[in-house]
């Protein structure tokens, strides 16, 4: 007796030929639902402008001697009369920051070695950094640098409001241009959103007031303008229109 290798039930066929037939007919309605709709790739923009709540001055603490301990000790003592002076005054935040020490050999002159420290001090409100700023400079402090900049917390609030305005003009965008097509807004499939803070304004740089004789600094302090700062978010998008 001869067994067939292969067997195949009527029913097996049938089910499986019934199952094809769905699945191309799924292919079908899903590439005709595809066909009816349109997708629009959509930018927006939202600015918000705000005076700056934190002002920053960056000062050098330098000193320089003959003995690398001697150049140490002074810039020791330099830094440490600047923060004890920032302490007294709780709206300034100090940080101390990079240091160095390095050996100086000029050609006609005999070695030396240098010191120097990075000093960082911030503050919300200037009218209690600057007389501060004016005193470390006459102490030998270096002033390198004076900019307004907006904190953390205030850039983050600032960006929530211009995320707002730039959803609003996203949805804008999409609503004129459906209309335009004789189409509806379906649904927003992807949106990207980005922080794009425009550049602040140049710090002022003060290397020259290092230079300028003693009486100078004593008498003034140094000056910064608080101008506004514009904080951007931008918003990418796909729209679905449907009929």
């Amino acid at each position: 007796m001869t067994v067939p290798r292969f067997f195949r039930p009527a029913g097996l066929l049938a089910v499986a030929s019934g199952m094809a037939l769905l699945a191309h007919t799924a292919t079908a309605n899903a590439e005709n639902s595809t066909d009816n709709l349109t997708r629009l790739e959509l930018h927006a923009t939202g600015t918000v402008q705000a005076a700056p709540d934190k002002l920053t001055a960056r000062f050098r603490a330098e000193s320089q001697n003959q003995s690398a301990a001697s150049a140490q000790t002074g810039v020791n003592a330099l830094v440490k009369k600047a923060t004890d002076d920032a302490a007294k005054n709780a709206d300034i935040k100090a940080a101390v920051l990079e240091y160095s020490v390095y050996e100086n050999r000029p050609d006609k002159a005999k070695p030396y070695w240098t010191a120097s420290q990075a000093l960082s001090f911030s503050a919300t409100d200037g009218q209690n950094l600057l007389p501060l700023a004016g005193q470390l400079q006459a102490q030998g402090l270096i002033l390198e640098g004076l900019d307004w900049s907006l904190s953390d917390e205030k850039r983050q609030t600032l960006f929530l409001e211009a995320e707002k305005k730039a959803i609003t003009d996203l949805k804008k965008q999409a609503d004129t241009l459906a209309t335009s097509l004789g189409l509806h807004v379906s649904r927003f499939a992807r949106v990207n959103v980005s922080d794009q803070a425009y550049p602040h304004p140049m710090p002022m740089m003060l290397r020259a007031a290092s230079a300028a004789s003693q009486s100078d600094v004593v008498h003034y302090n140094p000056s910064s303008t608080a101008e506004n700062q514009t904080v951007r978010a931008d918003l990418r998008a796909t729209v679905v229109l449907a009929p």
